[in-house]
This record gives structure tokens, C-alpha cells and sequence, in this order.
């Protein structure tokens, strides 16, 4: 009969029977062998090491070789012999001159404690080696009792921390040892191993076998060992994922369909929706990184192959995005009660980027289309997050021209040359604006002074007048709109010899600007009399209205007073008071050339005190005086006023000019020495 237990068939898995035993076979880390190697020769080896790196690197792994070398008894350049009862009994781990604690489930401060009363003990070989892994998992307690020995240990221990989170070290541990950092192993490099280990160990595998083994084992020695070995157990490579070149697809293409039909297929693999965003996101930082020209060491040469592929069709924006979005949903998926769910929304959004509200997605969008319009290319939908039937133009239509309005002005013999005309308004301008425009050139030839007028008079001198202001005070008003009411130059033609304009109605979105430019363009009707003679009723009349468009100390100074007869073209303008006839002087030659351009050529103004000296009651309006200015309600209600075009009214600053404003008929006597 069978005995029992023989059908029970002693099977090392490979990382473990393929494990290095000397600092020679340790790949992908030649500078942590040097400085080990290094140390050895030269006699130089210090009291504590600190190794950290990734897992399945071979920290563990140097440690024992260290062991070893520090034990031989014929060691050859840095090298253990392998052969000697201390380098056999390492290996086989019956030496008690390594000590190995897993420091994850011996990390109480007893645990310490006990470790630390046997560190004086001797043991059969030179140098005792401890070995703590996982030293970042010890307590608080545990780390300050480990302290004062780690920083001084007997002449023959030798600590050799490992950890792979070495940021969770504390820094009063990590400034007691030399710090030696491990890195995952090239693809290039890991690949050869395999091929190599396959050889001796004489499986057969194909290279389509090595590339899944290497992509799976990501840099990890150990990892990639144990894929070899679920690969030859199964005889082969049965479980391809298909899920994450599907959509890489997807992305590409703005697919979301093939994204949702990807995660549905994968999942009824009974593959978990975590592992599938874990693999898409690391095979979409490949694509980014080779995108940005930093291309990862450790890639095989079949997924740099289609990394570079999805890199020319996916933009920086779309990768970085992508990357954000599904990061956020495996972060999510801990707490959901489905995660497909998550990993399905977040797959839509990165492939239909119109799908979603988000900031970045539509700065996304907006980059494409530029890009495209700039180019003259038709945006993807991959970038864009549109329609692939629906493609964009390649350059954007030309805006309508706004029409001009269509009630021109006729031109005049008077009016300024071409150049200097008032251009139609441009697009966007406000109606104000245009009208302003229009006006100004006349308003300022219908405030210069004939030619023809007389000679001014000298005013009586006087300590509280001053000097005439200059014409640009005089033109204070011209750059106000007249009203319907207000006269107009004689340097436009009469409106019986005016061109008819053409008229065609405007659009409906312009009638509201022509309507406007007509209106404030078109003057009132003029009261020239110069054909039929000037009458005092026809000037009495029309004075409030002349007096609007003159400047505001003008009209001011000319509310005092009233028109009382026109005599051979003399206009005799009585005031109640010799000051203020003073005041008035000032300005007569501005008001005699309104009443010549609006009433008559030949007529001028004489200024005079009133028979009686009586000056008009409070509150009564003498015949021919300015009318009242308009209520806020009569004003344009869309009228924009532009403080460059206002000037300061002038006033005088004196107190007894004040005074003397206020009492009509009142002196001023000159001052009298006191005696």
C-alpha cells in the first residue's frame, strides 16, 4: 500500500527558490549593492540600516545577504562564499546570528524589550544581525524604547531596518541609521529575469506570457515571480483584460457607449469595479506620461507601443482631466453602495465632456474649438465632447455689419469738409453718442460771431467785474442738445432749399437709433426776420429761445432785464440797475451776435436803466426773459452726459458782487479813509 503522505509533493514557489543569496544577483538595485559591497571591503559598515522601497524590491532580501557577508568566513571582495556552515545555515534560516522580527505583529514596547535584553547575548558567528520589517508599524512606545540602543548597540549587532512607508518613520529613528533606498525593476530588466528563470526552471512560456507576467509583476520582483507562476499552473495566459484598451478606445473616440459595454463585460468576469478603474488609471498615466515626453522605464515595449498610440489622439487637457475624474470615482466608490455605478458616471463624463457642467470640462471644450476654428481643422469628438456626425466649420461666420441709419442729413454749403464730418455710428455705440457726434461741428459754427459785427465797447471799469471770459467759456452750451424750442444758425440753408433726404424704412432694431438721431439733429423752426423786417413782438418772442443756446453767465446776467423797443435797428434792452447794465456789458457783444443770426444782421443791442429803476416783482416773468429751465421729467430719459464736455460756469466769487445780485438798484460806495 501507498504510504500516507507520499502523493504530498514539496513544490518552493519561484520568487522563493529564485532568490538571490549573494549581492552579484540582485538586479535593478546596483546602488544599494554598492554601498553594502562597498561598506564590507573597506571594513566600513555602520551600526543601523534603514532599507526602503516598494515591495517585493529585495530589501529583506539584502538584509540576509548582508547577514551573511558579515558571518562568512571567506568572504571574496565583498561577496559571501555561500559554502561555510554560517552561509548555509543563513540560507536554510537556522543561524542565530540573524534575528528576524516582523515588527507589524511585534510592535508593543514588551515586544522591544525583550528584543533589547538579548542584544548583549554573543552568538556563534562575528556580528549579530537584527532584522525589524515593517519598522513603521511599531507604537509610539515601541519606537522611544528602541531608541537609545539603536543610537548606541554593542560592538557585534547590527540593526537593519525595513519599511515601506518610510515617511511613517519617526526622524529620531531615521537620524540613527544610513538611509538606502530601493526602486521597482525596469521592464527591460525584468523581463530578461523571467526569460532566464523560465529557462532553468524549464517552463514553457511564450513571449505573449513574459509581457502579461511583467505588466502584472509592475517593477516588483516578487509580483512578477508569482504571476510566472499562476501563468505555468494554468498553463497559460487565459484571463486577458480586454477592459482597459476598450476604453482607452472609448476615450479616444468619445464613445461612451463602448466605455459602459467595457465595464459590463469586465464585471461579469467577476472582475471588481475598483481593479478596473485601478488598471485604467494606470494605463492612462502611461499614455500621459509618454504624451509629455517622459516616458516610464518600466514599460514593456507592447504597452509603449499603445501608449503612443492613444497619445497623438488625446490632448494634455483630456488626459489630465480623465485622470482627475476617475480618481475622484475610485475615491468615491469606498462609501457608494454599488461602485459600478460611480465608475460608470465618471466614464461618461470623460467621454462626452458636453455631459457634464464642470469648470474644467468646458474649458476643455473651449480649448478644442479654438484650436480647431485657429487651424481651419474640424474639431474631434473625442475633444470637443460633440457629435462625430456633426462637424464644426472650419472658420467662424462674418457678423453683420449694422446698418447705417438711413435718414442722413442733407448736406449744406456750410457744412465741414468730408474729413471732418461726424462718421455714422459703429456697431455697439450708444444713441447719445451718435447724435453728439452729429451736432458738435454745427453747434460750434453756429456759436463763432459774424464777421460783420461792430465794434465792442468798452464797459465801465469796476472792482468787481472782470475781464470778458475766453471764447471756450462762452461756448458753454455747445455741446448741449437744443431743444425745439432753441434757434438755429444761418449757416445751414433754409428748409425750403434743403436736399430731400432719401428715406427707407430701417430694420426694426435700428428704427430706435434713427428715431433718435432725427430728433435731436433736426432743428426747431428759425424766427428770421431778416427778409420782412424784425418787429418788437416777433423779437419779444423769440428771446427766450435765442437766450437758451447762449452761454449760462450770459443768460444769467440777461434774466434781469427785458426787450422794451426796436427803434432803426436799434434794440433798446432795459435794466433795473446801472450794475447790473455793468454786468450785462460783459456779454453784450455775445448776445447782440445771437440776436443778428437769428432775428436780423443789421439790428444791434443798446443796454439801458429802466425810466422808472423799478426792477420786475418776484415771481413775475417780464415779456422776452429766458424760460425756466425743464423739469427732470422733460429730459431725454437715455441721455449720457460726458463730464469731458462740461466747463465751470462763471461765477463771481466777490461778496459784494453777491450782495448786489441779490438787491437790485443797490451801490456800491467806495471805500473811505477812517479818520
Amino acid at each position: 500500500p501507498r504510504p500516507i503522505g507520499s502523493w504530498i509533493v514539496a513544490y518552493q514557489s519561484l520568487y522563493r527558490r529564485y532568490r538571490p543569496q549573494k549581492f552579484g544577483e540582485v538586479i535593478g538595485q546596483e546602488h544599494v549593492v554598492k554601498a553594502l559591497q562597498n561598506a564590507v571591503r573597506d571594513d566600513r559598515v555602520g551600526h543601523a540600516y534603514l532599507l526602503n522601497g516598494p515591495r517585493g524590491t529585495g530589501k529583506t532580501t539584502a538584509a540576509r545577504i548582508l547577514a551573511k557577508v558579515l558571518n562568512c568566513t571567506d568572504v571574496q571582495d565583498g561577496e559571501p562564499c555561500g559554502v561555510c556552515e554560517s552561509c548555509v545555515s543563513i540560507e536554510s534560516g537556522t543561524s542565530f546570528d540573524l534575528h528576524e522580527l516582523d515588527a507589524a505583529s511585534n510592535n508593543k514596547v514588551d515586544d522591544i524589550r525583550d528584543l533589547l535584553s538579548k542584544v548583549a547575548l554573543g552568538t556563534p558567528g562575528r556580528t549579530k544581525v537584527y532584522l525589524l520589517d515593517e519598522v513603521h508599524m511599531l507604537t509610539s512606545g515601541a519606537e522611544n524604547a528602541l531608541l537609545k540602543t539603536l543610537e548606541e548597540p554593542p560592538d557585534h549587532v547590527v540593526f537593519v531596518l525595513a519599511t515601506t512607508e518610510p515617511h511613517k518613520v519617526v526622524p529620531t529613528i531615521r537620524s540613527r541609521t544610513q538611509q538606502l533606498a530601493l526602486t521597482l525593476i525596469p521592464s527591460e530588466q525584468m523581463a530578461e529575469l523571467v526569460r532566464e528563470i523560465a529557462a532553468d526552471a524549464g517552463l514553457d512560456v511564450d513571449d505573449v506570457a513574459i509581457d502579461h507576467v511583467v505588466k502584472v509583476g509592475g517593477g516588483s520582483a516578487r509580483d512578477t515571480l508569482s504571476a510566472l507562476d499562476q501563468v505555468v499552473a494554468a498553463g497559460g495566459v487565459d484571463d486577458v483584460d480586454t477592459s482597459t484598451g476598450d476604453l482607452l478606445e472609448a476615450l479616444s473616440s468619445s464613445d461612451a457607449g463602448l466605455a459602459l459595454r467595457a465595464v459590463e463585460a469586465a464585471t461579469s468576469r467577476g472582475v471588481d469595479p475598483r481593479r478596473i478603474g485601478e488598471r485604467f488609471i494606470d494605463a492612462l498615466r502611461s499614455v500621459f506620461l509618454v504624451k509629455m515626453g517622459a516616458v516610464p522605464p518600466r514599460m514593456s515595449e507592447p504597452d509603449r507601443a499603445m501608449a503612443a498610440l492613444y497619445a497623438e489622439s488625446l490632448s494634455p487637457a483630456t488626459l489630465t482631466r480623465s485622470l482627475e475624474t476617475v480618481g475622484s470615482a475610485l475615491v468615491d466608490m469606498r462609501q457608494a453602495p454599488d461602485p459600478r455605478i460611480d465608475l460608470e458616471v465618471a466614464f461618461v463624463k470623460i467621454c462626452e465632456p458636453k455631459s457634464s457642467g464642470d469648470a474644467a470640462a468646458l474649458t476643455q471644450r473651449i480649448e478644442a474649438l479654438e484650436a480647431a476654428l485657429g487651424g481651419g481643422t474640424v474639431v474631434t469628438p473625442a475633444a470637443a465632447g460633440l457629435n462625430p456626425a456633426t462637424p464644426v466649420p472650419a472658420s467662424p461666420p462674418a457678423p453683420a455689419p449694422m446698418a447705417t441709419p438711413n435718414h442722413e442729413i442733407a448736406a449744406v454749403p456750410n457744412d465741414p469738409p468730408a474729413e471732418q464730418r461726424p462718421t455714422s455710428p459703429q456697431p455697439g455705440s450708444r444713441p447719445a453718442d451718435a447724435a453728439r457726434a452729429a451736432l458738435k461741428p454745427r453747434q460750434n459754427a453756429s456759436t463763432t460771431p459774424p464777421s460783420t459785427k461792430k465794434p465792442r465797447r468798452e464797459p465801465p471799469t469796476s472792482s468787481g467785474d472782470r475781464p470778458p471770459p475766453p471764447p471756450s467759456m462762452r461756448d458753454g452750451a455747445s455741446d448741449v442738445q437744443p431743444t425745439p424750442d432753441s434757434p438755429t444758425d444761418t449757416t445751414r440753408t433754409p428748409p425750403s432749399e434743403r436736399a430731400e433726404p432719401t428715406h427707407v424704412d430701417p430694420p426694426p432694431s435700428e428704427q430706435a437709433v434713427t428715431a433718435e438721431v432725427i430728433t435731436t439733429t433736426d432743428p426747431a423752426p428759425r424766427h428770421n426776420a431778416a427778409g420782412s423786417g424784425a418787429s418788437l413782438p416777433a423779437l419779444q418772442q423769440g428771446w427766450a429761445a435765442m437766450l437758451d443756446g447762449q452761454s449760462t453767465p450770459a443768460r444769467a446776467r440777461f434774466l434781469a432785464g427785458s426787450v422794451s423797443s426796436i427803434e432803426n435797428g436799434v434794440v433798446r434792452f432795459e435794466l433795473p440797475s446801472d450794475a447790473q447794465l455793468q454786468r450785462c456789458e460783459k456779454y453784450r457783444d455775445e448776445v447782440e451776435a445771437a440776436i443778428q443770426t437769428t432775428f436780423d444782421p443789421s439790428l444791434t443791442l443798446e443796454l439801458a436803466v429802466g425810466n422808472d429803476g423799478t426792477p420786475p416783482q418776484p415771481g413775475v416773468r417780464p415779456t422776452g426773459t429766458v424760460a425756466p429751465p425743464r423739469s427732470v421729467e422733460e429730459l431725454p430719459a437715455n441721455e449720457d452726459v460726458d463730464v469731458s464736455d462740461l466747463t465751470d460756469a462763471d461765477v463771481d466769487q466777490s461778496a459784494v458782487t453777491r450782495i448786489t445780485d441779490v438787491f437790485p438798484g443797490a451801490e456800491v460806495l467806495p471805500d473811505t479813509p477812517t479818520p
